[in-house]
């Protein structure tokens, strides 16, 4: 931040020393001097009206409204220094006191003071503003006594005073000190909206105006006060911190929190009204002699702090009873949420930003099978099933930036059982400042079990456990897809079986002896798992096998032998002895067959040619003069 308001920090320590290295050079030329100084006091306003400006072109609202009446405060300044300028140097006059100078220089000092109450009223609260209206009040009461006895009184005494220079010689100080009152507040205030780098410009800016009108109107009483006076440069700073600090506000508009401020606050509140009334009883003990302008400014500002006093017990009762109304009404929510998180039915817990539980309730300490004592501490992803681990800390990583994310996991509990859990994490945000998740996680395990049933009974044959038609097709046009690439030992092999004599077991025996005679079959090519990529059943008694990477046909042969062989063995199944051998045809993708339907086809061609041999069961690879005998 003060990287991007070095020059403009320069530029101001460089006008205050060449202006008064200007003072000291001329001293003995008074024109030179005077001409000089008017002209650095109005190239550098005018260079404090640009960053000004700047405030304004980035500001919105009521903020933009504050700055553009500090602004037309400055260009009254500036109007006020041109009349000075063309009177002193150009037209060789002397500066009427009071004259057009003054009455912008009033202006200044009254839209500064306006654009001041214009914040205060639209950026802090109300049972902050009702207190300062009476600390404005009686500060002002104070520097109007102050200022009736040590300015107004000596010029009346002296001379024929009109009413417009004690008008002037009261507003000065007045003015002065309501600004500098409204600056340390809206700078101090309980809301801390305005406690930023920039204000504390503007309220710097305001205590050195708020000083050097108060040696300008002291010399002026005197007869000492003189153009090109070492006060004079103070003016034009005043300008600059103004237009720095609008300049400031482009840069940053954070404000600064810090529980200081309250307590500072609260002397600034006892300091300012309540020691500027001590001291004023104080004077008058010590020098007031009868009814004056000093006993009339005490009766004045004890009247007000004791409506003061009254307006702010009326206020803390009404703080009081609402006090008690948002206690009673934290005491529901707080219950209603104690409601909520205990007796939900499932699983509701809270994680610091390291993961570790700060609360859980009792159906997250049942499913996880420890007591809440154990449980507080621990780190989440513990009980996280260590297959789902990097995926669940990928969620947090999401949530941990301000994101609700909701996931399923497996979980380990204390116990050992584990469960599927659907998990909704949700950030938990206080003062716009991400300070834990919170959780709920719903038991979905049945759900899970159900959905894993559903998929095996979706893929799979119940009565002899075999994948099922559905999984055969999928798999093999799987397989058939991936191979975009063959080469020379990449294929795939389809067994297609049947078995011979199976409508006559079913036709004598039964279709119970039928369906144990099935699974028997699919229980021995269980055997042969290993040497198949998928063993299905088509239905009836047609199964299919399916191999990859064959190296050789006499590989094919030998496979073929085997599974025959097995299957030609006889079946004991309820006491009856049953033979069953199978007719087995071969086809290879992409020797034989280049689509599924081709491969499939080119297998019950091979099959049905196996049928035709002389042996009850036998096995055949598919050629292409098959397909000219049917």
């Amino acid at each position: 931040m003060i990287k991007q308001i070095r020059f403009p920090l320069f530029l101001t320590f460089f006008y205050l020393f060449a202006y008064y290295v200007w003072i000291v050079s001329w001293k003995n030329h008074s024109y030179i001097q005077a001409f000089g100084g008017n002209l650095f006091s109005i190239v550098v306003i005018g260079i404090s009206l640009i960053w000004l400006y700047t405030a304004i072109r980035i500001s919105s609202g009521a903020d933009q409204i504050f700055w553009i009446i500090l602004t037309c405060a400055s260009g009254c300044y500036l109007i006020g220094e041109i009349i000075w300028f063309m009177t002193e140097s150009v037209l060789l006059r002397d500066i009427p006191s009071p004259g057009w100078t003054d009455v912008f220089y009033l202006f200044q000092v009254t839209l500064i003071l306006s654009a001041l109450l214009y914040k205060i009223f639209n950026q802090t609260k109300k049972q902050e503003r009702i207190p300062f209206l009476f600390d404005l009040s009686i500060v002002i009461v104070v520097a109007a006594t102050f200022s009736w006895h040590f300015l107004i009184t000596p010029l009346l005494s002296s001379r024929d005073i009109s009413m417009n220079e004690l008008i002037v010689s009261l507003a000065y100080p007045v003015g002065d000190l309501g600004m500098l009152l409204a600056a340390v507040f809206l700078f101090y205030s309980v809301t801390k909206k305005n406690q930023t780098l920039s204000m504390l410009l503007v309220f710097i800016a305001l205590f050195i105006q708020a000083v050097s009108d108060s040696i300008y109107l002291y010399l002026i009483s005197i007869g000492s006060y003189f153009s090109g006076s070492l006060i004079d440069p103070l003016f034009i700073v005043v300008m600059l911190l103004l237009g720095l600090s609008g300049l400031l506000h482009t840069s940053s508009s954070a404000a600064v929190q810090s529980e200081m401020i309250v307590a500072r606050m609260n002397l600034v509140q006892i300091v300012m009204p309540y020691g500027g009334v001590l001291v004023l009883f104080l004077f008058m003990g010590l020098h007031s002699t009868g009814f004056d302008s000093v006993t009339i400014g005490s009766g004045i500002s004890i009247g007000l702090v004791i409506i003061r006093q009254i307006v702010m017990i009326v206020e803390n009762q009404r703080l009081v009873k609402l006090y008690v109304h948002k206690t009673q009404e934290l005491e529901i929510s707080e219950e209603r949420y104690k409601s909520l998180f205990e007796y939900h039915p499932d699983a509701v817990y809270s994680t610091d930003l390291n993961g570790r539980f700060e609360s859980a309730n009792n159906a997250c300490n049942t499913l996880l099978g420890v007591t809440n004592e154990t449980l507080i501490g621990e780190h989440s992803l513990l009980y996280v099933d260590d297959r789902d681990r990097d995926r669940v800390t990928s969620e947090l990583k999401q949530v941990f930036v301000g994101h609700p994310r909701s996931y399923e996991t497996r979980i380990i509990a204390h116990n050992g059982r584990d469960a599927y859990l659907n998990i909704t994490n949700i950030p938990i945000v206080v003062r716009n400042k991400l300070v834990g998740i919170f959780g709920i996680g719903k038991d979905i395990t049945i759900n899970k079990q159900n959905e894993q049933k559903v998929h095996y009974l979706a893929y799979h044959d119940t009565l002899t456990g075999l994948n099922n038609r559905i999984a055969f097709e999928e798999k093999l046009h799987e397989l058939i897809d991936n191979q975009t690439h063959i080469s020379s030992d990449q294929n795939i092999s389809l067994f297609f079986m049947d078995l011979n004599q199976f409508k006559r077991v079913n036709d004598s025996l039964g279709h119970d002896i039928g369906d144990q005679l099935l699974a028997a079959v699919a229980h021995r090519l269980h055997e042969f798992s290993g040497n198949f990529t998928m063993i299905a059943r088509q239905g009836g008694d047609e199964f299919t096998l399916v191999a990859e990477n064959i190296a050789s046909d006499s590989t094919l042969h030998e496979l073929a032998g085997r599974i025959i062989s097995r299957l030609e063995e006889p079946y004991s199944i309820s006491g009856n002895i049953i033979h069953c051998p199978p007719s087995v045809g071969i086809s290879s993708f992409p020797k034989d067959a280049h689509s599924f339907r081709d491969l499939i086809k080119h297998a019950d061609l091979a099959m049905y040619e196996a049928k035709k041999k002389p042996t009850n069961g036998d096995y055949c690879l598919y050629e292409p003069s098959q397909e000219m005998e049917y």
